[in-house]
């Protein structure tokens, strides 16, 4: 079996838990990591066993013995930092969201198609074992219909003007941050709506607090999604269908629980524990497309990023 090398583009806290779960996979190696910071880069490597560190990005992209890269640095970078890798004929993983908006992510999309290269989003909450038992259950109709989603994410984070969350220029703000897992789930289960009216507050630095969303679909299905850095929410969502409902249980992003209730109240739990930290699938999936030669994803194409990042674009375009 073949041991694939991953580049790890960016040292910080997602980057820390993306290896330490890539290390617990059989077939992956943290070969190389970068940083721009030499004592961040160095410890980083250390403590995950990478062969090499880099304090430059060009360099890790440049190295021949990487096989795929794994983007880590605030969104508002992916695009550039994942142009980079395509354009060193490097696979790229891309932590979520793919870009700032789906112009971006098309023109990653079409460079990648382009270099014959694989490309794709890192929305973890796709690859965990809830998710695709939540499609199992919808599929073979134990809900019935569905009529209305409703999920929320929300926590209270200390402001800091300079941070990631708040500032406009690292892509800050709650929709492209955490709003991402709402409308993942929405745009799985009923697809593309076919209206969106959002109410969206601000920051004093200019990037959304609080984003209440509500969606309508050409079935006549219905989501009422919340995103918000402003205060905490009980993080669950819940799919509501003619013959019952399922219940994510918290915190629903990474669920290891989840319930199904009939009208009747037949009520049957289902439970997945992690094997590791939730990355696991993510990386198993990115292996399995890679030694099956694919270019992207059947779990997560790039249509669907494309469409998750429509709405969001459509959400933003609110902000006031």
């Amino acid at each position: 079996m073949k041991t694939y090398r991953w580049g790890i583009l960016g040292a910080g806290r997602i980057a820390d838990k993306f290896c330490e779960a890539l290390n617990f996979i059989n077939g992956s190696e943290v070969y190389a990591v970068a940083s721009r910071d030499t004592t961040n880069a160095q410890a980083f490597a250390a403590k995950h066993n990478a062969t090499k560190f880099y304090t430059s990005y060009i360099d890790l992209a440049k190295d021949p013995d990487i096989d795929i890269i794994y983007i880590a640095t605030p969104h508002a970078f992916h695009y550039e930092h994942t142009m980079l890798c395509l354009q060193h004929h490097k696979h790229v993983l891309c932590e979520k969201p793919m870009s700032l908006n789906s112009k971006l992510s098309s023109k990653m999309i079409d460079f990648a198609a382009k270099q014959e290269l694989f490309l794709i989003e890192g929305l973890w909450t796709c690859f965990m074992p809830f998710t695709e038992k939540i499609v199992s259950l919808i599929t073979n109709d134990v809900i019935g219909q569905i009529k209305h989603i409703q999920a929320d994410f929300g926590f209270a984070a200390p402001f800091d003007a300079n941070g990631r969350l708040f500032n406009k220029a690292l892509g800050g703000g709650s929709v492209l941050d955490i709003g991402i897992y709402p409308i993942f789930l929405a745009t799985l289960i009923l697809g593309e709506p076919t209206t969106i009216k959002s109410f969206v507050t601000k920051t004093t630095t200019g990037v959304d607090e609080t984003a209440d969303i509500l969606l309508h679909y050409p079935n006549g299905a219905t989501a009422h999604l919340l995103s918000t850095i402003a205060f905490t929410t009980p993080i669950t969502a819940s799919i509501f269908g003619t013959k019952g409902r399922i219940d994510i249980h918290n915190p629903w992003f990474k669920a290891t629980d989840i319930s199904v209730i009939l009208n009747d109240n037949t009520t049957e739990t289902f439970s997945f524990p992690h094997l590791y930290n939730g990355f696991e699938y993510e990386i198993e999936h990115v292996i399995q497309c890679l030694t099956c030669g694919l270019l992207q994803s059947p779990q997560m194409p790039h249509s669907f990023t494309l469409k998750v990042s429509n709405v969001m674009d459509k959400i933003l375009s609110a902000i006031i």
